[in-house]
């Protein structure tokens, strides 16, 4: 089946000045870039300073703002809370194709959903939304990808090469090549790639980008992904471990029961948990040995996402990782498949330096 380019005749708009080179302000000092878990106002609209509000299940509410996006997870602990984004403001709404994109002059926002029928499969589907928003940031002052969140219908299903993961991560491959063989330099964001229930099968990709650099993060416990052998598919998955932004903050990948490349402890939520914060605790050690960089353990100024395979175990997750880190540490659990059929959790974090968080 031929591709089909759903940005080839996008024309960007925007319901305040557009995103684009001749229309973006010059840069401002000191930027600001905030998260919290958050509930969300009944009434009213969302503060100007917001870029994105993420809201979870389908009984979150969800403002009649263009800044909201649901994701179909269901939370497990935290309902009712909404992972907000904050700049420092004022807003600009956007459109690329099938781009939306909020801005605040120094960061973006952005999120693209598309059905999987109309380009024939995953692979496609895949490759049409990243070689999209990769064209979209080459053109955009806001042309360094920072963080992406993947959202996969029924991601274990199918044997072997034709898992569904697999599928995916051969499309963003494919993506990130084309676009390697013009701008060399580029790297590889934190990312997170969870499952959705069954229904529609809709592939649904968010992001944060900024004008400037953020730094690399490998996990010395771990093999990076974009190095796993072929085993785990045709193509590597296209991310690093986490990220480190110019405001600072750490934006780490989502992280689960791997030691070197391989799953561990397959059947044991709790061990799995276990694994997990160990590797986390590698990569914010390495964080604060390599750029000095906000504090080496889980504390108030983290933000943690849990995504949790089996409902069944959210009580003993939720009782364990409270001990772990205490009442300061926000945390939301959501119902969400892993992307490998063995893993039954996964854990991503956000980490500011000598700011606390509040949820």
């Amino acid at each position: 089946m031929p591709r089909i380019d759903p940005f080839s005749d996008a024309v960007s708009s925007a319901q305040t000045p557009c995103v684009g080179p001749d229309t973006s302000p010059p840069p401002r000092p000191a930027p600001t870039l905030r998260v919290t878990y958050s509930s969300l106002r009944t009434e009213g609209a969302l503060g100007d300073d917001v870029l994105a509000a993420i809201v979870f299940g389908g009984k979150t509410h969800c403002p009649d703002d263009p800044r909201c996006l649901r994701i179909d997870l269901e939370p497990l602990a935290g309902a009712g809370l909404s992972e907000v984004w904050r700049g420092a403001g004022p807003a600009r709404i956007g459109t690329a194709g099938p781009i939306r994109h909020v801005d605040d002059g120094q960061c973006l926002a952005g999120w693209i959903e598309l059905e999987e029928r109309r380009f024939g499969g995953l692979v496609e589907a895949s490759e049409a939304a990243y070689r999209g928003l990769l064209q979209f940031h080459a053109q955009s002052p806001f042309s360094h990808l920072w963080r992406i969140w993947n959202f996969i219908t029924d991601i274990n299903e199918g044997e072997g090469d034709e898992e569904r993961y697999k599928l995916f991560c051969l499309g963003r491959a494919r993506a990130f090549a084309a676009t390697h063989a013009t701008s060399p330099g580029i790297g590889y964001p934190a990312a997170s790639a969870v499952g959705k229930p069954k229904g529609a099968r809709t592939l649904q990709v968010c992001w944060l980008a900024g004008r400037g650099p953020g730094e690399t993060l490998e996990n010395p416990r771990q093999v990076s992904a974009y190095h796993y052998p072929r085993k785990y598919g045709p193509a590597a998955p296209s991310f690093s471990r986490a990220m480190l932004t110019p405001h600072p903050m750490l934006l780490i990948s989502g992280t689960a029961s791997i030691a070197g490349h391989a799953s561990v402890h397959p059947g044991d939520a709790v061990a799995q948990l276990e694994e997990t914060l160990a590797n986390l605790d590698g990569l914010l050690r390495q964080a604060h040995t390599r750029s000095g960089f906000g504090s080496a353990r889980l504390g108030p100024e983290s933000l943690v996402k849990v995504y949790l395979r089996n409902a069944t175990d959210a009580a003993a997750i939720e009782s364990r990782l409270r001990a772990r880190l205490g009442q300061a540490v926000p945390f939301l659990i959501l119902a969400a498949d892993i992307c490998r059929s063995e893993l039954l959790l996964e854990i991503e974090v956000v980490q500011r330096s000598g700011e606390v968080l509040s949820a």
